[in-house]
């Protein structure tokens, strides 16, 4: 299985360096995707997105994103190339995030998040975001701080993004003991994304072999 990354906002592949080894060493090729919101707008990233798919893709392949990385990933979904079989969500905003809201019209927000940043903040953006039409594997962290006085207001959160704000409709849904920053670390979750991409490998052999006639394999 080709797995393809992408990292959250004010991150970079690095972020993701011990997922994307963990990946391969459980025998799958991965290609990472980097951006800069400070460099582009968010149209313009998911379209560079699509061309690293187009250019590296070679059969069927999956999406592990982090974060704005799966916004980036449901932006695309549309214009990528036939083949996508899973995607993988770790703590995705998949609702306009309370902190995006409470904080996007400080000039610092604005300044280190951009046009990205603003789009979190919109319901409106939220209510035209495709969502990808493959089995989907959502995590949310639980290691939040829980207090009133919190954008969250009590609610379970990773400390960036809230666990209700993660849920995506016929997506299958976990609930991890982890922050946003490290979520993409735990061994457990890397464990659980292995055997959530194995299952499409799985069933991929399983097509080749009852397509084969009988009496064994064709011959050239």
């Amino acid at each position: 299985m080709q797995v393809f990354l992408v990292h959250g906002m004010g991150r970079s592949p690095a972020s993701l360096a011990l997922l994307d080894w963990r990946l391969r060493r459980a025998g799958m090729r991965t290609s990472q995707f980097a951006y800069r919101v400070t460099q582009h707008d968010l149209a313009q990233i998911g379209a560079r997105f699509v061309a690293h798919v187009r250019s590296h893709a070679a059969g069927p392949y999956a999406i592990v994103g982090h974060s704005l990385g799966n916004v980036i990933a449901r932006m695309a979904s549309p214009t990528l190339p036939p083949g996508l079989q899973r995607l993988v969500m770790l703590a995705p905003p998949n609702r306009s995030p309370r902190l995006a809201q409470r904080f996007h019209r400080l000039p610092v927000y604005d300044a280190l998040f951009r046009d990205a940043g603003q789009r979190l903040a919109d319901p409106a953006f939220y209510a035209d975001l495709p969502v990808p039409n493959v089995p989907t594997l959502v995590f949310a962290g639980s290691l939040g701080p829980r207090a009133r006085w919190l954008p969250f207001e009590g609610a379970m959160s990773d400390s960036v993004v809230a666990v209700d704000e993660t849920f995506l409709p016929n997506a299958d849904h976990r609930v991890v003991p982890a922050m946003h920053t490290m979520i993409m670390n735990d061994a457990e979750v890397t464990r659980a994304i292995v055997e959530f991409l194995a299952e499409t490998t799985s069933a991929e052999v399983s097509v080749e072999r009852s397509s084969r006639p009988p009496g064994g394999p064709r011959r050239p």
